[in-house]
This record gives structure tokens, sequence and C-alpha cells, in this order.
């Protein structure tokens, strides 16, 4: 390991921990504080609904706006990573969260609340988890897969833990006062996170974790890679257009989509379907809370299991497993039916999003896939956008949630179907210079 100075020796104790670690760390939190406030919308929908006399489509349309722009800014944070590197990326999307978060403690209207929540915050939260789950491959050669798996575990803490607080901080202080604690809370912790998180090892003399020309321990054998990635082009000049001739390019992004819309529904609805059938509030928080809290086991084991098997398998188990567990909510009405979704809607949902970064890397390699991958979180923020609101609007439909529940299914269902037809990323290459699997 390179000599590190300052205090990049003080957080690896001296020396003592490789600097990927504390990137992963760091990144982990990132995630955990920065994603939040778009989890914790299915806490606020009811009371902002009351307090604004509208109804919850109404309501449930910022969800959708919020995804929009979070998606459309996704391939520009992807671009920003590649280009000028996450630091100012981090700073860029801090400052774009925190800063309306905190001018929610003036809204009055609904529009306010689109622009603020639905715009602004939407177009900044994409510089938080596209960007450090592509550069946290960087810092990986070995155990790639458990390093993905600490950055995405942050967006099933930050929920567990702000769902029951947050709801409790509007039923004392109100909605608007809510934000502004939580924006304070945000920028608190995220500034010296935007500081510790590095673009490359090389930027400070160091290697990857794990690389195998590292000679820090002497007698360990040299491990080789038991794969190639399938589309890794060194030849190539423009390596986005290059990947769009490939299959995974265009099946990805919709796997994404569709298990986005599958789990928004849910993930934006369950606390009022609960309340709907007379559980109390805070306790009704709590299911989304444990939901996503249980998810942080399968976002750590999706990517270690694709580091093993393949993406391709943990997506479709997983998908699969989130389908079925929305059925459950179809005959729910007692709070400890509801505990039961959260269990297993929490482990299918969580694996279902994080084998998507070591894919993409199985796929494509070392390449600049910032862009790409941004491409695939843009689709699939529209999905979660479409999810929130089609929830909302099939209540307004039909009175109730059953429709837009066997929506969330069948979608999922869909997402396992098109998750079977991917190339096999452990697929042998062919020929130097040949494109197997690439639409010609």
């Amino acid at each position: 390991m390179g000599s590190l100075t300052g205090y990049k020796k003080l957080v690896t104790l001296g020396g003592r921990y490789h600097y990927a670690w504390v990137v992963a760390v760091a990144s982990s939190i990132v995630t955990f504080i920065g994603v939040e406030p778009l989890a914790l919308f299915g806490v606020f929908l009811e009371p902002i609904g009351k307090d604004l006399g509208v109804n919850r489509g109404a309501v449930s349309a910022v969800y959708w706006l919020a995804y929009f722009f979070l998606g459309i800014s996704s391939v520009a944070s992807g671009w920003a990573t590649d280009n000028i590197g996450i630091r100012k990326t981090l700073v860029i999307a801090t400052i774009g969260t925190v800063v309306p978060l905190m001018l929610l403690v003036q809204a009055r209207e609904l529009w306010q609340l689109y622009l603020w929540y639905g715009v602004v915050c939407g177009l900044a939260r994409s510089g938080f988890y596209t960007p450090t789950v592509i550069t946290i491959t960087l810092w990986f050669k070995k155990k790639q897969g458990l390093a993905v798996g600490i950055v995405s575990s942050g967006l099933a803490v930050g929920p567990m833990i702000f769902a029951p607080l947050f709801r409790y901080l509007i039923d004392v202080y109100g909605w608007n006062n809510a934000f502004l604690i939580l924006g304070v809370i945000s920028g608190v912790i995220l500034a010296p996170c935007c500081w510790l998180i590095q673009n490359r090892p090389s930027d400070i003399g160091l290697q990857p974790y794990g690389d195998t020309d590292e000679k820090e321990v002497p007698g360990v054998p040299v491990i080789t890679p038991s794969y190639q990635p399938l589309y890794y082009r060194t030849d190539v000049s423009n390596f986005f257009k290059y990947a769009m001739k490939t299959q995974p390019f265009f099946l990805l992004p919709l796997i994404h989509f569709l298990g986005c819309v599958s789990h928004a529904i849910p993930l934006a609805h369950v606390v009022v379907m609960a309340t709907d059938r007379g559980i109390d509030p805070i306790a009704a928080s709590t299911i989304l809370g444990i939901a996503i809290g249980v998810s942080a086991t399968s976002r750590l084991t999706a990517p270690m299991l694709s580091d093993k098997i393949g993406g391709r398998k943990v997506l479709v188990f997983f998908i699969l497993m989130q389908g079925i567990s929305i059925l459950w909510l179809l005959p729910a009405k007692e709070l400890w039916l509801f505990f039961v979704f959260s269990l297993f809607f929490g482990l299918g949902y969580g694996g279902e999003m994080t084998p998507f970064p070591i894919l993409n890397r199985q796929y494509y390699g070392t390449a600049p896939i910032g862009m790409i991958y941004g491409f695939q979180v843009m689709i699939a923020c529209i999905g979660m956008g479409i999810g929130g609101f089609v929830g909302g609007f099939l209540y307004d439909l039909m009175g109730n949630y059953t429709l837009a529940i066997w929506v969330a299914v069948l979608t999922a269902f869909a997402g396992a179907a098109v998750s079977y037809l991917l190339v096999d990323p452990f697929k042998k290459p062919g020929k130097a210079g040949s494109c197997k699997g690439c639409i010609e």
C-alpha cells in the first residue's frame, strides 16, 4: 500500500487498513443520509394531504416528480463522476439537497412541495447513489460484491431509523419543521463524507484493494479472476456508443424499470394501506422502516452472490421474492401480517436493486460506465415515480389498493422473466475484437 499522510493515515489507523474501506464506509453514510427523504415519502403522504386539503393522487404526483427529475439527472451524475470526479459531484448534490429541505419550512402550497421536494431535491439526489456505487467498484478488485453491499446497505439503514423518527417529528413539530430538521442533520453528516471520498486509488498513490499487482504481503498467492468481462474493450473511442450495441444495455434498464414500478407502490403506500385498515400511524410507519431495514441484509448479500454466481440468477430470485411477498398485502388487516410482509418484501426489494453495479462490471469491466449506469438509474427512477403515482391514482379511482397491489405483483413477475433473458455474464468471450451478443 502507498504511503498515507495526514487525515488519511488517521482514518486508516496509521495505515493498518486499506483506504478503500474508508471510502466504502463514507459512501455508505452518504447513501444512508442522502437518499432517505425520498424513501420517507410514505410517512408524510397522509399528513401533508390532510394539511393541504388535497387527495392522495395529488400528493403522490410529488413522488413521481421527484423520481422523474432524479432519473433524468442520473445520466448527468454518471457523466460528472467520470469527468469532474466524485467529490465535486457529491458537494453539488449535498447543497442541492440540504437547501430545498430547509426551504420547505416555508411551504404552504402544494406547488412549493412540487418545486423544492420534487424538482430541486430530485435533481440533486442523483449525485449520491450512482456516483458512489460506480466509484466503489474501482476501489476493490477483491471483495467487490461486499463493498457494493456496504454502500447499498445505507439505503436501507437510513429509512429504518428515520421513518419512525420522521413521523414523530411530524406529529410533534409539523411536517414543515420536520423537513427543516432533516435538512440540518443531512448537511452536518454529509459534509465530512464528501471530503473523505476519493475518485480512485491512484489519486492517492494506491492500488485497488486486492489488486494482484500489489505486493504488500509477501507469500500471498496471486489470484486470477475466474472470468473476463464479456464486453470490455479498450480499442473504442466512445465506450457508451459501443455499449449501445450490447444486449445488457437495453435489458438492464428494462429490468430496473419493472422492478422499481413494482416495489414503489408498497414503498409509497404501505403506511397508508395500514392506517386505512385501522393500524396506529406510528406503528404503521414501522412497517416501512422494518421493510427497508430488512433490505439491508439482501443489499449486502445480493452483490456478494452476484460476484460468485452471476447477477442474472440473483436478479431472477430476488425479483420473484419481491412479487410474491406483495401478494401478502391483499389479506393483511392486522399489524403482525404487515410485519410478515415487511420481512419478505424487504429481502426481495433489497436484493433486486444491488446486483446491477456488479453486473455492469461483469459485462463491461473497468471501462467508463458512469453514463451507462446513470442511464439505467434514470429508467429505474422513472419506474419509481410511475409506481408511486399509479398507486395513488388507482386508489382514488377504485377506492382501495387492490388493483394497485396486482399491478405491483405482475410487474415484478415481468421483471423476473426479462432477467432470465440476460446473456450469462460468465459466458466466455469470443475471439479478440468480436462482440458476442452485440446488436449489429
